[in-house]
């Protein structure tokens, strides 16, 4: 059997293996990563309203020099670099300063924290509890001013304020830093907020290292950021607490450098799976074009296999701490790439003679065909569909985040890769080996139709769910949802369009699916989630969805009793199906997140 293997081929079924297995890892968790270092749900939609665009614009455009100067391999190699640095370069991004704390000097000094809603039962009490104030030490910066200076100076002696102190020109964003260690019988909790008393305070700065007991005179107060390495029971309270609403998430390098990580890491992404694909179809040649899906599959399994236990790797490493550590899944992603470009330099391009032939003019063609109301509805059915695959792309995860309670947490991570496991394995792979069946026996529109009435119980099984490991379960209708979407999107986009135009309508329909549904879906739902929470959010998705469908069957009467097409309304004697190898060929894996 080993001897019937084509080792022509192996190079490119490895890349697709190991590109996947290095971006499979990171690109689920770049949400939540980002909602870690300190960025909104908006922002976050912000984020990924913006990555389709760039990916798609990205597309064309080197796709088109790799034609014209035959450089694909070249480009290939050149940013699947450009992929491991950018996606590497994410972890080094700290996290936004969270003003979290307030250091109330009067008398004696003590931290402020207090919770809109009040601190947990629970936590409260291993908050005051004697053990976790034990050989704790947390590190405190804080903002300066005048009056906190003087009492420093003073009465905190600590003399190297004393300059700052007599100074009338101290900046709004100048801070100090010291490590503070608690003293564990002097902790209250009133009203909503905790007060726990400064035993001893270190200053970085200070010559002698000396501690200083903080004491005040007169009373001062000033905002900090508090952060208690090791300890995730004061973690999560300094977590929970309110922060000041005048933080510009926005105006942050943090932010900046997350976004342009991402966007440079998505157009490598773009680009890298465009040019593999083409590389693979010239190795197939005409002959062997059937065989592209025995080749694809591999993106899948190496996506599904490294994203699945990515999650508990993290959740391994994570072990006594309330953030979760990314830190292993960024160094695999980075020793893959390299893997994967040492592999993929061993490939070998024909660069097969192009065919000369005149082809129709694509303008006159697509003002013909979307003239076609059958078009039309396809294109209304895209933008519904890919607003709905956005809170799956973007959003569940963050969802199970702020769903899961503390005794979750430690697992939350595993859960996230093992939804990632049945999305590949139980549902985008057999739904995909089934779709030409599927679309053979009900049509294309009845197949689009189930595809957002699925969305809609999807999103609304979410909503009513308490415990996030049941998504698990809810997870099976990702095959009929997403599993069905690409397969159908692709078929019935590839047999309404007349030869010489069919590339250009698959990126016109992309356009439409990616670029207006899964951009305007990942703002919408962002903005939602930070409005109304996570479980109206996906009821608002569901019953959006419901609409979006109804109107989508309302178009197809339309045009059926216009008679705008002689088409047969999902059984278009244009259409033809799959076979589970060109099933295979439509997956929409997930490294294509986004793309």
């Amino acid at each position: 059997m080993i001897g019937n293997v084509n080792k022509e081929l192996l190079p490119i079924k490895a890349h697709y293996f190991l590109f996947n297995a290095a971006t499979g890892p990171i690109v689920p968790f770049l949400p939540t990563i980002a909602k870690q270092l300190g960025f909104s749900g908006f922002l976050v939609g912000t984020i990924y309203m913006i990555l389709p665009i760039s990916g798609l614009l990205a597309k064309p455009l080197f796709g088109a020099l790799a034609d014209k100067f035959r450089i694909h391999k070249l480009l290939f190699l050149i940013f699947q670099v450009v992929v491991a640095i950018s996606l590497f370069s994410i972890y080094f991004i700290p996290e936004i300063r969270r003003e979290n704390v307030a250091l109330i000097c009067n008398g004696d000094a003590s931290l402020e924290i207090c919770s809109e809603n009040g601190f947990s039962p629970e936590l409260v009490h291993k908050m005051t509890a004697d053990t976790v104030h034990l050989n704790v030490s947390c590190q405190m910066s804080c903002k300066g001013s005048q009056e906190i200076y003087t009492e420093m100076c003073l009465y905190w002696n600590a003399t190297q304020f004393c300059e700052s102190a007599n100074s009338t020109s101290i900046l709004d964003t100048e801070t100090f830093d010291f490590t503070l260690t608690f003293d564990v019988y002097h902790d209250a909790y009133i009203n909503k907020c905790a007060y726990i008393r400064i035993f001893s305070a270190k200053f970085l700065d200070d010559e002698v290292q000396n501690k200083h007991k903080p004491a005040c005179k007169h009373y001062a107060r000033t905002l900090c950021t508090a952060t208690c390495h090791d300890n995730p029971t004061f973690d999560e309270v300094f977590h929970e607490a309110d922060v000041p609403q005048n933080i510009t998430q926005n105006a942050t390098y943090q932010f900046h450098s997350f976004l342009w990580a991402t966007i440079i890491s998505w157009i490598g992404m773009a680009v890298v799976v465009t040019m593999a694909d083409a590389i693979c179809f010239d190795l197939l040649g005409n002959d062997r074009r059937k065989e592209y899906g025995k080749q694809k599959m591999w993106s899948s399994i190496g996506f599904g296999i490294f994203g699945t236990s990515a999650g508990y790797l993290v959740d391994l490493f994570s072990e006594g701490k309330f953030q979760k550590n990314y830190s292993c899944i960024f160094y695999i992603a980075l020793v893959i790439m390299i893997f994967d470009v040492l592999t993929s330099t061993t490939l070998r391009k024909k660069n097969a003679e192009q065919s000369e032939a005149q082809e129709p003019s694509i303008l006159w063609e697509l003002l013909t065909i979307f003239k076609d109301g059958n078009v039309l509805a396809f294109g209304w059915w895209c933008i519904g569909a890919g607003m709905c695959t956005s809170v799956v792309w973007n959003f569940l995860f963050w969802y199970t985040e702020d769903l899961a309670t503390s005794s979750q947490i430690t697992r939350l991570k595993t859960l996230q890769g093992l939804l990632t496991g049945v999305q590949c394995f139980l549902g985008e792979l057999p739904f995909n080996f089934i779709s030409g069946d599927v679309l053979r026996k009900l049509g294309h529109v009845n197949v689009m139709s189930l595809v957002l009435l699925m969305y809609a119980i999807r999103f609304m099984a979410y909503s009513t769910v308490s415990n996030p490991w049941w998504f698990l379960i809810i997870e099976i209708l990702h095959g009929p949802s997403l599993g069905l979407c690409w397969p159908t999107m692709v078929s019935y986009g590839d047999k309404v369009t007349p030869p010489g135009t069919k590339g250009t309508v698959q990126g016109f329909t992309g356009a439409i699916f990616e670029g207006i549904g899964v951009s305007s879906g990942s703002l919408i739902c962002g903005w939602l989630m930070d409005s109304y929470g996570g479980v109206t959010t996906l009821r608002v998705f569901s019953m959006g969805a419901l609409l979006w469908l109804t109107l989508f069957w309302l178009v197809q009467l339309l045009v059926r009793k216009l008679k705008m097409s002689p088409a047969h309304m999902g059984h278009n004697h244009l259409a033809s199906y799959a076979n589970p190898d060109d099933a295979i060929l439509m997956t929409m894996s997930r490294e294509l997140q986004t793309y």
